[in-house]
Order: structure tokens, then C-alpha cells, then sequence
């Protein structure tokens, strides 16, 4: 049995066998898929509701929450979890549930850790369901046959957050790149050295030209608010994380080395 998996927030994962008869569903959904906690706040728990949704199925569902590492790829285009020292920061209860047709279940996050976060921290709460047994498994049959069974996985994210937290993007190298037809772009590496998240949709930049002997032109800079993909900037940009924009070279400015400040609107939440 091969195994496709479709990943994102709410994604799920479909496991279908070689030859099919009628599909096999069983639903459940996930809510809230962002969870706030501020632990210099006194806000360190809250809770996500797993609920049965409307469907054909009968069979029970048996789902596992986890906590896992969270980051996002340089280009924003990919979400990444992986298995570190996230979950002891939680107690995550009941981890295991087994849903019931037309049940739904309150689970608890609280955050554990042993000191205040000084940033912000983003990290994955993976809802995944196993397979689970339709009872007739043993029955004998009289010609082959397979069933489609969809199991969804949901990806949220625990968003914790601190007191006077603030973003700082600055800019650690920018300059001319060559696109896939020939087509000269600007390349722009983001590094957040502050301690909160920044919103990239809205960014400005002030893009400089700089002579061949390093003289940075400043009469001829221009403020450019580029067009950029949703891909790029869907996912927020994190303390302590980069974010590489490729993005179009602006106009009135000659191709060549350049010097990039970049400005953010407030952000509105």
C-alpha cells in the first residue's frame, strides 16, 4: 500500500490500496488550528476541540496529538516539523483519543516549560489518525477487492509568545540573480534578529545603487514595494529565522551591486 501525503495546515493524508471498491471515510476536524500562549502573561493553557464530522462512516476513529519542531524553509514555500526537545515544553492530554461517531473530545495544551520565554517560539500540534479495524477483515471473500480509507493528519501550530517581544528584520545580503529564463531579479536575504514574528505582505525596501569603488549612491535610491508571490510570504517570518525573496529587479535602478534597508507597515492582528 503506498502512502500520499498532502501537507499544510487541515492537510490530509490519503492511503489507498491497489484495487478499489467503495471508499471507506471517516472525518473529524480540528479547532482552533492556532493556539495562543503567553507564558509572562499567566496564559499557559488552552484547548483544541477534536470533533467527529458528518460522514457515512460508523467505525470509531483513534487520532494521536504531538508537539514537534516547527520551522520554514529559506523561500516560505514548505513547512518543516521535526522531532526535538518541543513536546517536554507541553503536556499535551489526552494525547490518544478514540472518537466515536458523532463525538467530539477537549484536549488540553499547556505549556511546562521551565523558564519564560525571552522570544517568541512557533511550534507544530500534529493531529494524526491510524488506521483502525472494520471488523470484517477475517470474512471470506468471493472475488479481491480494496477499499479506499482516508486518514487525515492536521497541522497547527502552538504560537507562544512574551511580553514587549518585538520583530527586527534586517537585511544580510541582496544583489542581482539570474532567473531560470536569463531575466535579471533581485535576490534578498531577510534575517529576523529580533524576538517576535514579522507579517512580510506590505514590506518596502529602499534599494541603493553602489558605484564600482563601494560608494553607496543615495540620491539615487528608491523605494520599491515589490510584488510578491503568496508563497512567499503566506508564512510569517520568525525570531531567530531567514527568509530569501526573489523578487523583480525595480525599475530606475541599474542592475549591479546595491545596498537594501527594508521597512514593514504595522502590522494589524
Amino acid at each position: 500500500m503506498r502512502t500520499r501525503k498532502i501537507t499544510g495546515i487541515g492537510a490530509l493524508a490519503v492511503l489507498p490500496s491497489l484495487f478499489l471498491s467503495s471508499p471507506v471515510f471517516a472525518g473529524y476536524s480540528m479547532a482552533p488550528l492556532v493556539t495562543i500562549l503567553d507564558p509572562s502573561a499567566n496564559n499557559t493553557s488552552a484547548e483544541v476541540v477534536i470533533k467527529s464530522e458528518k460522514g457515512d462512516a460508523k467505525i470509531p476513529l483513534a487520532i494521536e496529538l504531538k508537539v514537534k519542531g516547527r520551522e520554514v524553509s529559506l523561500d516560505g514555500s514548505t513547512v518543516l516539523y521535526h522531532d526535538d526537545k518541543s513536546a517536554s515544553n507541553f503536556l499535551v492530554y489526552p494525547s490518544q483519543i478514540v472518537l466515536m461517531p458523532g463525538e467530539s473530545h477537549r484536549v488540553q495544551i499547556k505549556w511546562v516549560g521551565d523558564a519564560i520565554p525571552k522570544k517568541e517560539f512557533s511550534y507544530g500540534l500534529i493531529a494524526e489518525q491510524a488506521p483502525v479495524k472494520l471488523g470484517d477483515e477475517d470474512k471470506p471473500r468471493t472475488r479481491a477487492e480494496g477499499r479506499l480509507i482516508i486518514l487525515a493528519r492536521y497541522e497547527g501550530i502552538i504560537l507562544v509568545q512574551c511580553k514587549g517581544c518585538k520583530p527586527n528584520v534586517v537585511v544580510d545580503s541582496a544583489g542581482p540573480m539570474p532567473d531560470s529564463s536569463g531575466k535579471t531579479r533581485l535576490s534578498v536575504l531577510l534575517n529576523n534578529t529580533g524576538s517576535a514574528r514579522q507579517m512580510l505582505a506590505g514590506i518596502k525596501l529602499q534599494v541603493t545603487p553602489v558605484d564600482k569603488d563601494g560608494k553607496i549612491l543615495i540620491n539615487q535610491a528608491v523605494v520599491y514595494r515589490p510584488v510578491i508571490p503568496d508563497v512567499q510570504t503566506r508564512q510569517k517570518l520568525y525570531a531567530g529565522f531567514r527568509r530569501r525573496l526573489v523578487i523583480p529587479w525595480p525599475e530606475n535602478v541599474p542592475v549591479g551591486p546595491v545596498k537594501v534597508t527594508v521597512m514593514f507597515e504595522q502590522e494589524k492582528e
